[in-house]
């Protein structure tokens, strides 16, 4: 199943047609499945006692089918293997002639270093959007393949023969390229040092060839240690990722150092405030108190070390200091009233006049509210909330307690979702401002700005961003707060400010939209210092907007790939409402209230004759649209 070489400069633009052609002309065998029902069991025995002469004249049995389909298995998973190596080889030279490609148009175009980059990123998200991957994970993949296809003939055809996997040809790549920064790196040993590489490859997995490739550089070259160490370095970095169930990953890349000294600091909090309740019961024992009744005894910390050190870690980013103010002197107050001698506690807390470890602590009073419930034997449920600023959209009848609508956290698709009304509630007490958002009570649907304006104000720009959620380029993980925004229809060319008009872009995919436009960083078009490039035609993205408001983006190589429009919630209206607007709906079962209780579902005591003035001018609203 070998796919023949074919150089583009032979017959033109129709030969990566004819790669792509030949790629789709592939067919993989179909697998049947196996298991004790397979139909090739049937009337067979379980086995067939030996001896018999050879394993090829044993009869047949239910357990010499099943040796037979086993050991067909590994043969083709190992040849499954070399055409997925020799899959990757060829996807990486073709990786490698897309960037090739872009470079050659940028050079004949005569952009200027700003437009060129401009260029490559626009060719990484269009790798991005056809391989279905992150832009970042795109870039390093671009990167790699650049790399692998033109400067590593040798690795190149080990992965082409499917003697080495590509993340074994990654290693490799990464590692010579970490002893070319080194100086006085000849040549000659930049050869010997992938050689080596090379013979250590086969046979390995990656994860294990990943520190045999580090140890041998470092061993042959140890100058390499401080590069490397500097590269790493400079790629810190922190990533969210989405998770189940409100749940988010939020990692940190740092230095060993920093690392370890974070998860002391929240290892030794949370210690302190997980002996915190047992050193209070000792300390009511010592005092020959009655431990049922004193409030330190039914104080009981339930939550484990790992949860404590999660809350630790997340009340510390979010500026809000994880512990309460007590001194280590006294245990009987929760507010850290002090009334014995320092040091007379039965065993050491990690306090010691506001210190943790030497660490300073200052005084939190949500922490401290949370231990007064826990003291209450209450539960404490709610994380930490942010003081930093999150855009969050409130139904108006959940936040009144009508309904039970969900609220919504505004952002990209990796951090947004529902948020509970007991939490948005809460945040809604200790907001400073709000901003009025009109929706159609009926579909949910938001209203229009200013279309006479260019400019939007503030409030006007957050309002979009909340309803629309995120850069809308195609997977676009940019948080929502870091947009601009873009018109879809130029207001030059006539484009209104109104919704349907606007979207919020991050500032690299604005740049990405606006570069067929030929204009230098600055925004100035270079066809007012260069006539004749009134002529030329750059190839960029194109956004376009269908009837129903979902936005496709034109790639530079014609290809269309569709933005995923945001879904505005239909408002949930109270029984009593539901009722008139539908009478022949069948009654509604037991909701649950915010409380966690249920409740009936109709109140029974609401009519449209005796509702209020606000609730008749929204019953004649509903129906009007409704019909």
């Amino acid at each position: 199943m070998s796919i023949p070489e074919i150089d583009p400069g032979d017959r033109g633009p129709e030969a990566t047609q004819d790669v792509a052609s030949a790629l789709r002309a592939i067919t993989l065998p179909s697998i049947e499945p196996f298991g004790t029902d397979s139909p090739a069991l049937e009337g067979l025995p379980a086995y067939v006692p030996a001896p018999f002469q050879s394993p090829s004249q044993e009869p047949r049995s239910r357990l010499s089918v099943a040796r037979t389909v086993y050991d067909s298995a590994v043969a083709a998973l190992g040849a499954m293997k070399c055409l997925e190596d020799g899959v990757a080889a060829c996807k990486a030279a073709l990786v490698a002639q897309l960037m090739g490609a872009a470079a050659v148009e940028g050079q004949s175009m005569s952009l200027d270093p700003w437009q060129a980059g401009i260029c490559e990123s626009s060719a990484h998200s269009e790798l991005a959007l056809t391989l279905c991957i992150p832009e970042r994970t795109a870039a390093t993949l671009a990167h790699h393949s650049t790399e692998l296809f033109n400067n590593h003939p040798l690795a190149f055809a080990q992965l082409q023969a499917g003697a080495l996997s590509a993340r074994h040809a990654w290693i490799i790549v990464d590692e010579v390229e970490t002893l070319l920064e080194t100086p006085g790196i000849t040549a000659a040993q930049t050869a010997a040092f992938e050689q080596r590489l090379l013979q250590l490859a086969p046979g390995s997995s990656a994860a294990s060839f990943a520190p045999k490739a580090r140890r041998t550089r470092e061993s042959l070259h140890p100058a390499t240690i401080s590069t490397r160490s500097k590269a790493a370095h400079a790629a810190r970095s922190m990533t969210l990722a989405p998770g189940k169930d409100g749940m988010s990953w939020l990692t940190l890349h740092v230095p060993s150092l920093a690392a370890e000294g974070i998860w002391v600091k929240c290892t030794r909090t949370a210690r302190a405030l997980k002996n915190r309740p047992r050193a209070g019961a000792d300390l009511g024992r010592d005092r020959g108190g009655d431990l049922a009744s004193s409030p330190l005894a039914r104080d009981t910390e339930n939550r484990t070390l790992t949860q404590l050190r999660v809350d630790v870690a997340a009340a510390l980013l979010l500026g809000q200091p994880p512990l309460p103010g007590f001194g280590a002197e006294d245990s009987a107050s929760i507010t850290g009233a002090s009334s014995t001698p320092p040091g007379s506690q039965a065993r050491p807390s990690g306090y010691a006049h506001g210190l943790v470890d030497g660490i300073d602590e200052n005084a939190s009073q949500e922490y401290l509210d949370q231990l007064a419930a826990l003291q209450a034997n209450l539960p404490v449920a709610d994380p930490p909330l942010p003081e930093a600023t999150v855009l969050i959209t409130v139904p108006f009848l959940g936040a009144l307690g009508i309904t039970h609508e969900p609220a919504e956290l505004v952002g990209s698709e990796a951090c947004s979702g529902p948020v509970s009304l007991h939490i948005a509630r809460k945040l809604l007490i200790n907001a400073g401002s709000f901003l009025r958002v009109l929706t159609d009570p009926a579909t949910g649907e938001p209203l229009g700005l200013h279309p006479e304006r260019y400019q939007l104000r503030e409030a006007d720009k957050a309002v979009l961003r909340a309803l629309v959620g995120g850069c809308y380029f195609p997977g676009c993980p940019n948080p929502v707060m870091d947009t601009e925004t873009d018109h879809l229809l130029a207001y030059g060319n006539g484009g209104q400010t109104l919704l349907e008009n606007l979207r919020p872009a991050c500032k690299r995919h604005h740049a990405l939209r606006h570069y067929k436009d030929d204009k230098n960083r600055h925004g100035i078009c270079r066809s007012i210092d260069d006539p004749d490039r009134h002529n030329i035609r750059l190839r960029g993205w194109t956004p376009t907007v269908d009837f129903g408001g979902s936005v496709d983006w034109v790639a530079p190589s014609g290809r269309k790939h569709r933005t995923r429009r945001k879904d505005h919630q239909r408002p949930c209206y109270p029984t009593w409402l539901e009722k008139l607007l539908n009478p022949s709906a069948p009654p509604a079962v037991a909701q649950e209230t915010a409380h966690g209780t249920s409740q009936p579902a109709a109140s029974g005591t609401n009519t449209e004759s005796n509702a209020s003035p606000l609730e008749q001018l929204l019953v004649s609203y509903v129906k009007k649209h409704n019909h």
